[in-house]
């Protein structure tokens, strides 16, 4: 199955750049996630101060994506991408201040941190959304991830860093190279017309097509929360499968769902939902976790599974069923991917050991059932097309190799 775009001129330029900025803040967010969670841990306290501290990044990041999506969404979006970048640089060397060495300095560190991400979050997303052709949409956030998910031994040894003063100059330093490329991309993002009706947030749940897509999205989210709160402390002799191995996956995962995305449409991420099914049934089957290599193929279609629903929730849904207001469809479908890391901690300790397999069984099914009456966001001429040109390839190849034997 070839990895091939439409437009191969437009392809080396703007959309390289896209994928380089998804990159770059994707990456950014998850070392400074492992920071946060680093600083949380070295402060303590109890089980809700260190709520509060582990709650600061994910808030801090859905309140400003809000905000900007409401108060920039009418400004250069070129300048606002630019201002963002600028400000994460900024706020990457927060980590590194000693006067934030307290519970209070935590949480403004942390709140800074996600808050320099989120604002312009929305309007990258945007970008991509205007910029790379829709059927090849899933190719290039396939491609995105797989690049992502291969710096995790790098944001780990980041991380690892003693020194706070060398994590936090190797983060700033990470984002500072966003700046070349808005540089030096040749399409200036303008806001929409100031004249065009501002849809408020509540509209967008209106959206039958959004509220199915985003009560899934919700679900899943929040049984891979719940999951990895419960079964993470049982985890600690297979650290290098949960680091290295499951993100490896996943990257590919995501790039073999976004060229299948591309041609059979968007649905295709109900197979992530029932592979993390399959994955909590195999972990079900071996309690405990008695049997070592039960747990390595649960890793490998966890990572299968989070690859294919990230990459398509994340980057490719949203800007697809929204007709306008597109970083305000954004701000709001990212919501679940943030919001329960921040209240799944409330709801683990209520949830048995023993029950853990059946209840994210339960709630995964249902999570399934909003897709089976969503809509397809791929055109089915899209589909249709792609499909005539598969075919026509073949064919061509076909008669290669006949004329060929004929000789």
């Amino acid at each position: 199955m070839p990895l091939s775009f439409r437009d191969k001129s437009n392809f080396i330029r703007e959309h390289v750049i896209v994928l380089l900025l998804l990159i770059n803040s994707f990456s950014w967010y998850a070392m400074a996630q492992l920071i946060v969670a680093k600083l949380t841990d070295k402060i303590g306290g109890d089980y809700y101060a260190s709520l509060c501290l582990k709650s600061a990044f994910p808030l801090s990041i859905i309140i400003s994506a809000l905000i900007g999506a409401v108060f920039l969404s009418k400004v250069r979006k070129t300048s606002v991408l630019y201002i963002c970048s600028l400000f994460g640089i900024v706020a990457s060397l927060f980590p590194a201040a000693p006067i934030f060495d307290s519970f209070l300095g935590t949480i403004i560190v942390a709140a800074v941190l996600g808050a320099s991400l989120g604002l312009g979050m929305p309007i990258l997303l945007g970008y991509f959304a205007e910029s790379i052709p829709i059927e090849n949409r899933g190719r290039i956030s396939g491609v995105t991830f797989l690049m992502v998910m291969a710096t995790a031994p790098l944001i780990l040894t980041t991380v690892s860093i003693p020194s706070p003063l060398l994590s936090a100059l190797f983060l700033a330093f990470w984002r500072s190279w966003s700046i070349p490329l808005l540089l030096a991309s040749s399409k200036k993002i303008e806001p929409e017309s100031l004249h065009q009706r501002t849809a408020p947030f509540v509209s967008i749940f209106r959206d039958r097509t959004f509220a199915l897509y985003f009560l899934s999205w919700f679900l899943f989210s929040m049984v891979n929360s719940l999951e990895a709160l419960i079964l993470s402390p049982h985890f600690g002799e297979f650290s290098f499968a949960m680091n290295i191995v499951e993100p490896v996956i996943a990257g590919v995962s995501a790039l073999i769902g976004g060229i299948l995305a591309d041609r059979i449409g968007r649905k295709i991420v109900v197979f992530g939902f029932v592979s993390i099914g399959v994955a909590y049934a195999i972990l079900g089957i071996a309690p405990y976790l008695l049997i070592s290599w039960f747990v390595y193929v649960y890793f490998i279609i966890d990572g299968f599974a989070l690859g294919l629903v990230w990459m398509m929730f994340t980057i490719v849904i949203w800007g697809e069923i929204a007709r306008h207001n597109i970083e305000k469809y954004y701000a709001v479908g990212e919501i679940p991917l943030f919001l329960t890391d921040t209240i799944s901690p409330l709801f683990a300790p209520l949830i048995p050991e023993t029950s853990t397999f059946s209840v994210a069984a339960f709630f995964l099914f249902i999570a399934v059932v909003p897709l089976l009456y969503a809509p397809e966001t791929l055109p089915e001429r899209k589909i249709k097309q792609r499909q005539i040109q598969t075919y026509t390839q073949e064919a061509i190849k076909l008669k290669q190799k006949t004329e060929q034997k004929q000789k």
